[in-house]
């Protein structure tokens, strides 16, 4: 049986007496009514961003082990997080009363133990890729229940993740043990790879800039809007308190084909001038070139060519074998580690507190990586990708070894 997800999520802001819930995460059905439990829970999470955690402790006096609920503050990519995990849940109920009959999403509480670790350990196991996801899944569901606990609607529901599940999990997770997030050690590694300073370059336009190997053909050298003016200006008093240079992207050369701005902070601006005064110059003299583009070609057939849409990719998979990365890796795992970084450092203040939500931090994303924005105004669902992507990075990032 698939996991068709018939259940929906609807991100809405809601205040009921003087209370804001905002935003409020709702799970719909296929007709939009909500199921009552489950909007009782993401109402619960919206105002006051708790979940509950049995926890044991041993009473001396009558030698037995007593429980009780105690409360968890969770962030709200964490409340998000278990909402989808729950409408999905939701969605498996209704796909099982569609062919059995059984009770759909709106009966929830009518869930037995061993009906919720069935879903746990044998549905979601075949469908989720890494042992992480399952365990998310489960927390969410964990949550939930003790919330039903709680409000005295049921009594405490016990989930787990059995060991062979874990087992089965770890090696799926071996097989796909690949993220599309490059470590700064990983990164530091592969310029040390490098041969020329364009090269580098080259592996610096994805992570620093967020380009795609095939925009590396959109920076040209003349022009009121080139980048030998931008260049000028890092000698120029005027501009000795700029860090950021803008740069328009014309659109012929993104893949929507819509022009976007695009920013060089200065030191990146820098090794740009010492390759145009350098290597570039060299090539241009061997041969003469006039070719507008920033980076050429050094190969003796064509030297002093403006380079192709994957001139890129072919350095990246050079370098990253000799710098001994990840296989499954490419150039584009670049642009996705730039992304993951740019979203994180609009998330968060400069204490590495959150300052700004979600939203707001996933339209400057977006709009850095030319994505095309819905009629909402909100960042598209391929930007969301990096909400999950900044977990991993902050996990990769604290192991300190790629």
């Amino acid at each position: 049986m698939g996991l068709k997800m018939h259940a929906q999520v609807k991100k809405l802001a809601l205040s009921y007496h003087s209370h804001s819930l905002d935003p409020i995460w709702v799970i719909l059905d296929q007709q939009s009514s909500p199921p009552i439990l489950p909007l009782m829970f993401s109402a619960y999470l919206s105002r006051h961003g708790i979940v509950y955690e049995v926890r044991e402790i041993s009473d001396e006096s009558s030698r037995r082990r007593i429980t009780s609920l105690e409360e968890r503050e969770v962030s709200d990519s964490t409340i998000r997080s278990y909402v989808y995990s729950l409408a999905k849940f939701l969605s498996y109920l209704e796909e099982c009363r569609t062919h059995h009959q059984t009770p759909g999403m709106h009966a929830s509480s009518a869930c037995s133990a061993k009906f919720v670790n069935h879903y746990l350990n044998q549905v979601l196991a075949n469908k989720l890729d890494s042992a992480q996801s399952l365990n998310t899944h489960r927390s969410a569901l964990v949550a939930y229940y003790n919330w039903l606990t709680y409000m005295e609607i049921l009594p405490q529901v016990k989930l787990r993740i059995d060991r062979k599940t874990r087992q089965f999990m770890a090696e799926k997770s071996n097989k796909k043990n690949y993220i599309q997030y490059v470590s700064r050690y990983q990164r530091n590694k592969l310029l040390n790879a490098c041969e020329t300073l364009a090269e580098k370059l080259m592996m610096r336009m994805g992570f620093e800039v967020g380009l795609r190997t095939s925009e590396l053909m959109g920076l040209r050298i003349s022009g009121d809007e080139g980048l030998l003016k931008l260049i000028r200006k890092l000698d120029d008093n005027e501009f000795s308190h700029v860090n950021q240079f803008r740069y328009l992207l014309k659109g012929r050369y993104t893949k929507g084909a819509k022009s976007r701005w695009i920013y060089f902070d200065r030191l990146l601006l820098q090794d740009m001038k010492r390759y145009l005064e350098t290597e570039r110059q060299w090539l241009t003299d061997q041969v003469g070139s006039k070719d507008d583009s920033f980076f050429l070609r050094t190969d003796q057939r064509f030297t002093g060519t403006g380079i192709g849409e994957e001139q890129a990719s072919r350095v990246f998979t050079k370098r990253a074998k000799s710098a001994g990365l990840n296989p499954l890796l490419h150039f584009h795992d670049l642009r996705h580690t730039f992304a993951t970084e740019l979203f994180h450092a609009e998330l968060a203040g400069p204490d590495g507190r959150e300052t700004r939500s979600e939203s707001a931090a996933l339209i400057v994303v977006a709009q850095r990586l030319g994505h095309a924005f819905g009629r909402n105004g909100q960042a598209p669902p391929v930007t969301t990708l990096y909400v999950r992507m900044r977990l991993k990075m902050l996990q990769m990032e604290e192991m300190g070894n790629g």
